[in-house]
């Protein structure tokens, strides 16, 4: 038999599973809780859990993670040098706020035919790379259309290389999408990625070997495929929103559908996507991270901040918030501090006025920061050590001038609050941590609103399940071209959804595709979520850990793109990054770009791993209606996208 492990390292829970790839089956799950502060430790946790017996046999393991996604939005990794050539580099503009330590402007461009247009400055390159080397930890480069001639990006590559050693990276060696600033973007994430990922990468394989399993490490990309561990550190930023993409990958082969719409609900977001064809759709602008929007291929999602670990704010009876804000569950903290209910039921036996401008407002300490903090920062610090403290009780302590919300963004200290998941352990339908605390926070709120135990459940129920089904439903309309861009548009739908007969009017929202939800605590939701949406509902077996079987269950891709363009006076040209060949005539053009887009898919698919590979070639011409002459049409470029797709060496 052959056997493989998926591990994924979600915002909550690292999830490991061993799958029987013969039987096409799960044989072994676990979760353990995901160390934020090193993950190498929830992943050992979790892989210790399983059935270690298999180890010997494993063939193949990979790996789904936050990581590359957190790091872009915490703004952590290397320091990063940006080389961009331009036709003009005194009348170009680029944006400020671009991911990078230093940035050089220099001149050097080609045009869309791949012919070099304005010779690169390589005095002006060396300069700037020394100027930059002792303040940069990488680089990365881009060259005006160095999607159809990579000669500038190479040469300037060989001279960071010559002048101080540090890794570079070239806008061309990681999308063929046209878009300079959004490629530039994609080449500095990616140089500030490279450590972060491959500590990641050194920690799993030194597990690995202690726990004798020998078999290669591929990792999830943010459109499902798989790289190896080898392309994963050159790669690194193709590695964002993977963990997304392993639950659509998981759902479909937990379940075996092949059209379907794929809701995964974890600790933090929840992720909508849709299956059609087995081929789950592609963003096609890119994924978007961190608020840069880059050339990254990610499966398109819908996300909601509303997941497990999503806080829940009560201002008033007729006023609940749920997310998108996560925090720590109260049943989970006051497990690690016991103390915490203590404090929590000092609060609830608060009476009076003051109770309208009270909530459950705790903190933890995460890890304490390495740099220099000030006095009441400290002091902040030390009351938190082993504690889990209410706001006012560290405004006593430091004083309201320090800003705890801004050591919560850096990660140092964490927010703790009333979730969906203590709602569970209320309702009796998770027995995970510490119930009694989640008990004395409904005593609270019950003071608070007014209003019963059993009125609030319902309450907070009821609105988790409203915004779960907006949420569908919105994805949903966006697959048929029926977008919300107004808020009174979405305001509108919302309504609707609520409409459930009790007034003068009814609406109903049936959803054709199968519902397939999957994540920890989908069970229960979602039946009243299908009834809702006239769904037919499939939670499959293992949909608690689907990202772990997507992790270990997709396929190896890569694509490739080559162009066909027209000269003049006559003749076309066939284009790409490392391509650049004239033809006198448009069927051997077409022939060649087709044979040469096949040639560069099947080779980057194997060398990120793959193998027994199937290679589809589609075409799409672009044309231009001419100023006179009614329905005539003048060819402009015929663009060669080939795909292929195989499965991961074992």
């Amino acid at each position: 038999m052959k056997y493989g492990i998926g591990i994924d390292t979600g915002g909550t829970f690292t999830d490991s599973v061993i799958v029987d790839f013969d039987a096409k089956r799960l044989v072994s799950k676990a979760k353990a809780l995901t160390t934020k502060q090193d993950l190498r430790i929830g992943i050992e946790n979790s892989l210790a859990a399983l059935d270690t017996g298999l180890f010997p046999e494993v063939r193949l393991v990979s790996l789904s993670t936050t990581l590359a996604t957190n790091a872009v939005v915490e703004g952590k990794g290397s320091r990063v040098g940006l080389i961009i050539a331009v036709p003009d580099e005194n009348s170009f503009k680029f944006p400020d706020n671009i991911p990078a330590e230093e940035v050089s402007v220099i001149r050097g461009a080609h045009n869309l035919g791949g012919i070099e247009t304005a010779p690169l400055d390589l005095e002006a390159a060396r300069k700037a790379v020394r100027r930059m080397k002792d303040r940069v930890d990488a680089f990365a480069v881009s060259g005006y259309f160095g999607i159809y001639n990579s000669a500038h990006e190479l040469q300037l590559k060989d001279l960071i290389t010559a002048e101080c050693g540090h890794p570079a990276v070239c806008g061309h060696e990681l999308s063929s999408g046209v878009g300079m600033v959004e490629r530039a973007v994609t080449a500095a994430l990616n140089a500030s990625l490279l450590p972060v990922i491959g500590e990641l990468l050194d920690a799993v394989i030194q597990i690995m070997a202690e726990k004798n399993i020998r078999a290669p490490l591929m990792v999830v990309r943010g459109d499902g495929s798989l790289i190896s561990e080898k392309a994963a550190r050159s790669r690194p930023v193709e590695t964002v929103l993977s963990g997304p993409a392993a639950s659509v990958i998981g759902a479909c082969w937990l379940t075996g559908l092949n059209d379907a719409v794929v809701v995964d609900m974890g600790g933090t977001t929840t992720d909508i996507g849709v299956i059609t064809g087995a081929i789950p759709a592609a963003s096609e602008n890119g994924a978007a991270v961190g608020g840069w929007r880059t050339r990254v291929r990610s499966i398109d999602m819908w996300t909601a901040g509303l997941g497990g670990d999503s806080r829940i704010r009560v201002r008033s009876a007729d006023e609940i918030l749920i997310g998108p804000r996560r925090v720590v569950p109260l049943s989970l903290a006051s497990r690690e501090c016991p103390a915490l209910n203590g404090a929590l039921k000092a609060l609830a036996a608060t009476e009076g006025p003051a109770l309208k401008d009270l909530d459950l407002d705790y903190f933890a300490l995460v890890k304490k920061p390495a740099f220099a903090v000030g006095k009441y920062e400290q002091m902040m610090f030390d009351a938190l050590d082993g504690k889990a403290l209410h706001r006012r009780e560290i405004e006593s302590v430091a004083g309201p001038s320090v800003n705890i919300d801004r050591f919560v963004t850096l990660g140092f200290v964490a927010e703790v609050s009333f979730t969906p998941t203590d709602l569970l352990h209320v309702m009796g339908t998770l027995n995970l941590w510490d119930g009694s605390a989640c008990e004395t926070a409904m005593k609270f709120y019950e003071k608070k609103t007014g209003l019963g135990r059993e009125k609030l459940v319902a309450l907070f129920f009821g609105e988790i399940i409203e915004k779960l089904k907006f949420n569908i439903a919105a994805k949903s309309l966006a697959e048929e071209g029926i977008a919300l861009p107004t808020r009174e548009s979405r305001e509108l739908l919302g309504a609707l959804l609520r409409r459930n007969g009790d007034g003068g009017i009814a609406a109903r929202f049936t959803l054709k595709r199968p519902l397939v939800a999957v994540g920890a605590p989908v069970k229960a939701y979602f039946p009243q979520v299908a009834d809702d949406l006239d769904a037919r509902l499939v939670v499959p077996e293992h949909a608690e850990v689907a990202n772990a079987a997507g992790a270990v269950t997709g396929r190896v891709s890569a694509i490739a793109q080559v162009f066909v363009r027209p000269l003049r006076p006559v003749g076309f040209a066939v284009v790409a990054a490392g391509e650049h060949k004239v033809f006198e005539e448009a069927e051997p053009a077409i022939t060649y770009a087709e044979q040469t887009a096949r040639a560069m898919a099947e080779r980057r698919a194997e060398e990120t791993g793959g193998k027994n590979l199937e290679t589809t070639v589609h075409t799409e011409e672009k044309s231009a209606p001419l100023a006179s002459g009614w329905g005539k049409t003048v060819f402009l470029e015929l663009k060669i996208t080939a795909m292929a797709i195989g499965r991961p060496y074992l």
